[in-house]
């Protein structure tokens, strides 16, 4: 049973979280460059990592910072009735093919989270199949009050709009926009 005992990559690091773990938080440690693994694979100084305070939600939609920990917002009648209004008015701004790339983006980005600025800034609207609403939005999905998917028609068919928000404050955001099946 003796004998050489070797470990991957994720043994180095879970021993050194762990080792990381048992010292005090009273001593002063210097900061250490990465090592080098003998797989050539650098693993950073665990011991500097500081995690963020207690409360605090990291906010993976854009991309990163920090959430305020605020108490969830209401969901009644008037926030369904906002968040319903918030998809067509993105909807509205989406569905414009006849506009210039650049008029276009300046209607619709206001209306974006930062990440579906991103996803959806190199989009042409003249590919948008779409060219106005034919109907109210519905809500298909409300089991967050933070986030809301909803489906408005189209003269292309209907779409399914995703929106987020921060807190009750803050206004409902366009994540995505789907189209109807069989369309792009």
């Amino acid at each position: 049973m003796g004998g050489k005992r070797t470990f991957g990559l994720a043994g180095v690091v879970l021993v050194t979280v762990a080792l990381a773990g048992c010292a005090g938080n009273s001593e002063q440690r210097p900061t250490a460059s990465p090592s080098p693994t003998p797989s050539g694979v650098s693993i950073p100084d665990l011991s500097t990592f500081t995690p963020a305070p207690n409360g605090t939600e990291l906010d993976d939609e854009s991309g990163g910072g920090t959430v305020n920990a605020k108490p969830a917002p209401a969901w009644d009648a008037t926030q369904r009735s906002n968040a319903i209004a918030a998809a067509e008015k993105a909807l509205t701004a989406f569905a414009r093919p006849d506009l210039s790339s650049t008029d276009w983006w300046a209607a619709l980005s206001p209306l974006l989270t930062p990440q579906a600025q991103q996803d959806y800034q190199s989009v042409d609207p003249a590919n948008i199949p779409a060219h106005k609403l034919a109907g109210s939005g519905t809500i298909v999905d409300e089991s967050s009050t933070y986030a809301v998917s909803v489906e408005v028609p189209t003269d292309a068919g209907t779409y399914t709009i995703i929106l987020t928000r921060r807190d009750g404050a803050s206004p409902w955001l366009a994540s995505r926009f789907t189209p109807p099946a069989g369309t792009h």
